[in-house]
């Protein structure tokens, strides 16, 4: 499978003076296509530091990243913001819907922001997703009136909207009780596998992590062997 994003020698210094901490140290990784990854480690250990550079949420004081080959350090914020809108999905650990919205309207809301496709094939390729995630008879329904499992199986879908090749989560399965969590990830990893899709996990969970294809510990701002 083809390496999708990659990382050498992150740095990223957070806080100031005397507070200042050095939350990455030299963190080199690299995901694959149609895999699942997960970064686990206690907290503080740099986990949501690294989710977030990844993300281009944030920028590495030193080192740099690869996304589908193409090296971001020299991107102005607005193609930044134009390379989250098509190579990254984040699903969080709160599902972060508008509830005044029904579900279908949820997930188009990428779709609109990209500009790629026409009203009828945004529909269309909400519908497919919704069918993805076992929720095509919720389409209508407003976000607030969707169970906990289900607002945030949308927010998997609302992820996957313009068909990114990397899907990255921090935490989600967190808000969840023991079923749904399951069920929310064997549907990430079915669709990473199936869609091929490199999916990256932050997770306090060690079985759920253990069940991913590749797993990245870390402590102390250091990615451990």
């Amino acid at each position: 499978m083809p390496t999708v994003l990659k990382t050498h020698k992150l740095n990223r210094f957070l806080g100031e003076g005397e507070n200042r901490v050095h939350a990455l140290r030299d963190v080199s990784l690299q995901a694959e296509a149609g895999k699942t990854h997960a970064i686990v480690g206690h907290s503080g250990s740099g986990k949501s530091t690294l989710l977030y550079l990844l993300g281009l949420l944030d920028r590495p004081d030193s080192g740099t990243i690869e996304i589908a080959g193409k090296a971001t350090a020299a991107l102005t914020d607005d193609q930044r913001t134009q390379m989250r809108s098509q190579s990254l999905g984040f699903v969080f650990q709160f599902h972060f819907l508008i509830k005044e919205f029904s579900a279908l309207e949820n997930i188009t809301i990428p779709m609109k922001k990209l500009g790629r496709w026409s009203e009828r094939e945004m529909r269309e390729r909400g519908m497919g997703l919704l069918q993805d995630v076992g929720l095509e008879d919720k389409a209508a329904r407003l976000g607030n009136h969707l169970s906990g499992g289900e607002q945030q199986r949308v927010a998997i879908a609302r992820a996957l909207a313009n068909d990114p090749a990397i899907l990255l989560a921090d935490e989600p399965t967190g808000n969840l009780d023991h079923k749904n969590a399951d069920r929310v990830f064997d549907l990430l990893s079915k669709i990473s596998h199936e869609r091929g899709n490199a999916f990256i996990m932050v997770s306090h969970n060690p079985e759920l992590a253990q069940r991913c294809d590749v797993v990245f510990p870390m402590e102390d701002g250091f990615l451990k062997e």
